[in-house]
């Protein structure tokens, strides 16, 4: 893991932050977040712990590592850094934090950027498979939606989840997979080629409002399989109707700690067939219940 790290993050450190690099090897495995602050130290966030450097930040060190990001060219990659990220080779996510510029009630850009966190991408194959015998019927696929706090691995899972259903396996056959990626952390595009396995069959609308993208995949795409993160909100709901009066399939994440976090509107018309919600544990994909739509009401499943 760290030969990836270091070739697609460390690596375009400037000199000033190489400190970094003095870390143990083998700590790299557990890295989640690297956050970097003007006038702070960086501090390396782990699942349970976090470890501080100990030279502060200088706002030269912010800047010339967005710049080693960008190729030397922040211009490029502007439109990413409006949406407050930009998304880097190996599908890492680098936040960013600063004084935002407005036009018309729309980022125009951010200067004086205090901030950034650089989230490291790990892809967990098959870590949905608990999941996945469950959620099947007869090899076939019926909507589900996902429901976790923050830090369960709901992301992780549903990359899983999309894969399999894009290639198919031994729980359901493979299918169309629109995949609607708002924030680009499921297939995490870089110049137009998902860095995360997302499936055969799979196309994604990337960096793009979930409802806009749910409408324009069902209007263009044909897709079996309307996948996205973290829906919420009444254009989300208007556009998941359209697409189920259209015949699609929904998988769906959402934040939540039970069932009753869930939306008024999907919960009355019954549009999940089943209903996961995760908890909190040393590895994503731990379940804590599973509800399954049965004769009009939802039933516990596991």
């Amino acid at each position: 893991m760290y030969e990836k790290v270091y070739s697609e993050i460390l690596s375009f450190f400037p000199n000033s932050l190489n400190e970094i690099l003095s870390i143990n090897r083998d700590l790299w495995n557990h890295v989640e977040e690297i956050r970097i602050r003007i006038g702070q130290v960086v501090c390396l966030k782990l699942h349970s712990e976090e470890i501080f450097m100990n030279k502060k930040v200088e706002a030269e060190d912010v800047l010339r590592l967005l710049e080693n990001f960008s190729n030397n060219s922040i211009y490029s990659v502007q439109s990413e850094i409006n949406n407050g990220f930009v998304t880097i080779k190996g599908g890492h996510r680098v936040g960013i934090a600063g004084t935002t510029v407005l036009e018309n009630e729309k980022v125009k850009n951010i200067k004086y950027i205090s901030s950034l966190n650089i989230r490291i991408a790990r892809e967990i194959k098959d870590c949905s498979k608990d999941i996945r015998k469950y959620i099947f019927c007869e090899k076939k696929f019926l909507n589900t939606i996902i429901i976790s706090p923050p830090g369960c691995g709901k992301t992780t899972i549903l990359r899983d989840i999309v894969r399999c259903l894009s290639n198919g396996d031994d729980f359901v056959e493979g299918v169309n997979v629109g995949l609607v990626d708002e924030r680009s952390e499921v297939a995490a595009m870089y110049k137009g080629v998902p860095q995360n396995d997302v499936g055969r069959r799979t196309d994604i609308m990337n960096n793009c409002l979930k409802h806009i993208g749910i409408n324009m995949m069902v209007r263009s795409m044909g897709p079996q399989v309307i996948a996205t993160d973290e829906i919420g909100g009444k254009l989300d709901e208007d556009a998941i109707n359209n697409a189920v009066r259209s015949g699609v399939k929904l998988l769906f994440t959402a934040h939540g700690d039970n069932i009753s976090d869930i939306s008024e509107d999907f919960m009355n018309k019954k549009l999940f067939s089943y209903i996961v919600i995760l908890t909190k544990k040393d590895r994503p994909g731990v379940i804590k219940n599973i509800y399954k739509l049965k004769e009009d009401k939802y039933v516990a499943w596991y």
